[in-house]
Parts: structure tokens; sequence; C-alpha cells
């Protein structure tokens, strides 16, 4: 009480799972933010097509959640910042072949549904750190330099294979 209580993906609690512990809880949570209005702020968090079946799960959610926040995706740029942030803190640089190919790689990932965003930016990057160490294994022990160590070239990105987005099937005639 007198606290926020955050659920980020909320819609999780209730996919596709009717009569389970997640309607119980959302039942209570309904309850709660009922009977303690003063007292308790909720924030439910996620994927706006997501949320809206979420809100479509229990009648008297919809009614008690006062505002809606929508969030924009990062821009590409701001997704190489990100990178530039993650790297720093790991003690990593990018060489600038690095940074294009993240940002050839950001564009492509941008258009994909359910992108995860900043998440999206670690996990590549965790997945460049871990192609740069097999790379610098390959290399002579006397031929690594410190300098090595702590860079991230365009060979240690991977791009991964994008899934096409799938065209909706009809039946009958279509033009």
């Amino acid at each position: 009480m007198g606290g926020v209580l955050f659920i980020d993906e909320a819609y999780s609690l209730v996919d596709d799972r009717g009569g389970s512990f997640g309607d119980e809880a959302i039942n209570t949570i309904v309850q709660e933010m009922e009977n303690r209005r003063e007292d308790i702020v909720v924030i439910f968090a996620g994927y706006p097509d997501k949320m809206e079946e979420f809100l479509q799960k229990n009648p008297g959610l919809r009614s008690r959640v006062a505002f809606h926040v929508p969030f924009a995706d990062y821009d590409t740029n701001e997704l190489c910042d990100i990178a530039r942030i993650i790297g720093k803190t790991n003690g990593v640089e990018f060489t600038e072949q690095a940074v294009n190919k993240l940002s050839e790689l950001f564009e492509e990932a941008r258009q994909q549904p359910d992108f995860g965003n900043g998440r999206y930016v670690r996990n590549v990057i965790e997945l460049s750190k871990m192609n740069q160490a097999s790379r610098i294994l390959s290399i002579d022990p006397d031929n690594v330099t410190d300098k090595m160590l702590i860079t991230i070239e365009g060979s240690d990105i991977q791009i991964p294979n994008v899934k096409p987005k799938q065209k909706k099937r009809t039946i009958g005639f279509a033009s």
C-alpha cells in the first residue's frame, strides 16, 4: 500500500488460459484497485495489441484503467546509441564497420512484429561479444593485443535471418 505495482507483459497472466491463476490474480488486482484507490497505483505494460486483448479479458479492468500511454519504438540512431552505452558499460568499443552493421541490423529488426527495442540491442551485443571471443581464440595468443580484447568488429555482428511478414490467408475470392 502507498506504492506502485508495475506488471510488465501483463497479458502473460491471462494468455489463452481461462480459469488460471492469472485470472484469479487479475480479479484480485481489480478488486484492490477499486477498494484501495487512494493507496495504490497499478501500471500494466506490454505490446499494444496484446494489451488490448488483455483489457478485454476482464470486464472490470478496462473501466479502472484511467490512462493509456503509448511509447514509440526507438529509431535506428537511438538503438545505435543504446548499443554504444551498453558497450561502454561493458568496456567494449565498436569499429566503424561494426556500427554500420548494427545500424543495418536495427533498421531491419524494427520492421518485425513484437520488436524488443533495448532488449534486442542487449541480446545482439551479448552475441557479438561471444563472437568476438571466438574470433580472438582463433588468433595466436602472442598476437592478441589489449585493443583487440575490447573491440567489436563488423565480423562479430551477426545479422540474423529475418522472417518475412506472413501474408494473410483468405478463403474464397481475393484481389
